[in-house]
C-alpha cells in the first residue's frame, strides 16, 4: 500500500489533471445529452411504461450514455495510447454504446441485447484483453487457463456489464458506485506502473461525478442502458488489462470487492426469479434497493448508504491484495 501512495504522490499532477478533463467534459455534455433526450424523444416516461413499474412520476431523458461515452471518446484521444488493447476497448465500447443507444430508444429483446454484449467482450478478446494465467494460492505456481481464459473473460465483462445497469434503479446509485470503482482500479493500475490506464480510469470518475450533478435526486437525466452498461463494460475490460494480465487470487479481490453490490445483486436477482418460477432475465423490483425504498428509505439516503458500503468494500480490496504479506 505504501508503494501505491507513493507512486499517487510522484504523478499526482498529472493524476488530477486527467480527473479534471473527465469532470469538464462530462460537465459539458450532460446538458448537451439531456437535450438531445428530449429533441429525440429518448425518455423514460412512466406513464407509457407498460411493462414495469416506475418509481419516478415524470419524464426524465435516459441518454446519460452519450455524455459518458464522449467524455471516454475525447479521453481516449487524449491519452493517445493507441495500442491493440486500448483499440479493442474503444471498438467494444463503441459497440455497447451504440447497440444499448438503439434500446433506450427502441427497447430490444434480451436475446439481442445479450448478442450486441458477446459481440463486444469478442472483439476485446480477440485484441489480447483476457485472463492468461493464474496463480495457484498454495504453491504460487502459474496455471495456463488456455481457452477456459476466453471463456471467463467474456463471462466476467458481460456478467459485470449487466450488473451495472441491473442497480441502474435509483438516481445517482450506479454512477457513484461506478465512479468509486473507478477510483479503487486506478490505485491498482498505478500500483502495476499502468499510468495511461490509471488516468482512463480516474478521468471515468471525474465524468461521472460532474454527471451526479444531473442524475443525484431529483435527477434530470438518467444513464439509461447506454450509460449503465457503458460504464460496466468499461470497469470489467480494464479490470482484466494490464494490472490483471496474471490474475492472482489477492489481486482480483480488488474488481470483486469494488464492484461487490452489483456482483451481489446479479446473483440474488438470478436466485430469486428462478425460485418463482421466472426468467432469470424478467424485471422486478425485487432488488434491495426498492425494498428499501419500499420500507420507506429516501433515495439519496439508499444512495448514500450504498456509497460507503463501496468505498468500505474497495478499501477492503486494496487491502487484500496489497496490505496482507
Amino acid at each position: 500500500m505504501n508503494a501505491i501512495l507513493k507512486l499517487v504522490f510522484k504523478n499526482a499532477v498529472s493524476l488530477k489533471l486527467y480527473f479534471l478533463y473527465g469532470f469538464f467534459f462530462a460537465s459539458f455534455f450532460t446538458p448537451l445529452a439531456i437535450w438531445i433526450g428530449r429533441r429525440f424523444k429518448v425518455i423514460d416516461n412512466p406513464e407509457n411504461s407498460k411493462e414495469r413499474a416506475k418509481i419516478h412520476h415524470i419524464a426524465v431523458p435516459r441518454t446519460g450514455g452519450i455524455a459518458m461515452y464522449i467524455s471516454f471518446l475525447i479521453l481516449f484521444l487524449f491519452i493517445h495510447k493507441f495500442t491493440l488493447k486500448f483499440i479493442g476497448l474503444f471498438i467494444g465500447a463503441t459497440i455497447i454504446f451504440i447497440g444499448m443507444s438503439i434500446d433506450d430508444k427502441y427497447n430490444l429483446s434480451v436475446a439481442k441485447k445479450f448478442l450486441i454484449q458477446f459481440v463486444a467482450a469478442s472483439i476485446v478478446v480477440a485484441a489480447g484483453i483476457k485472463f492468461t494465467f493464474v496463480t495457484n494460492p498454495f504453491t504460487k505456481h502459474l496455471i495456463n487457463l488456455g481457452w477456459g481464459g476466453i471463456i471467463l473473460t467474456v463471462l466476467w465483462i458481460v456478467g459485470i456489464t449487466n450488473a451495472l445497469n441491473i442497480i441502474d434503479g435509483l438516481d445517482g446509485l450506479a454512477a457513484g458506485i461506478a465512479s468509486i470503482s473507478s477510483i479503487t482500479l486506478s490505485f491498482v493500475a498505478i500500483y502495476k506502473g499502468n499510468l495511461p490506464l490509471a488516468f482512463l480510469l480516474l478521468g471515468i470518475s471525474g465524468s461521472l461525478i460532474a454527471f451526479l450533478i444531473y442524475n443525484f435526486h431529483p435527477a434530470r437525466i438518467f444513464l439509461g442502458d447506454s450509460g449503465a452498461e457503458l460504464l460496466g463494460f468499461l470497469l470489467s475490460t480494464i479490470s482484466v488489462m494490464g494490472a490483471y494480465k496474471t490474475a492472482t487470487f489477492l489481486t482480483m479481490a480488488v474488481p470483486i470487492f469494488t464492484l461487490g453490490i452489483p456482483i451481489t445483486e446479479v446473483f440474488t436477482s438470478i436466485v430469486r426469479r428462478l425460485r418463482k418460477e421466472m426468467s432469470p432475465f424478467h424485471y422486478d423490483l425485487g432488488h434491495m434497493h426498492y425494498r428499501l425504498l419500499k420500507k420507506g428509505w429516501s433515495q439519496p439516503r439508499i444512495v448514500l448508504v450504498y456509497y460507503v458500503i463501496t468505498t468500505v468494500l474497495s478499501v477492503a480490496g486494496l487491502y487484500i491484495a496489497f496490505g496482507v504479506k
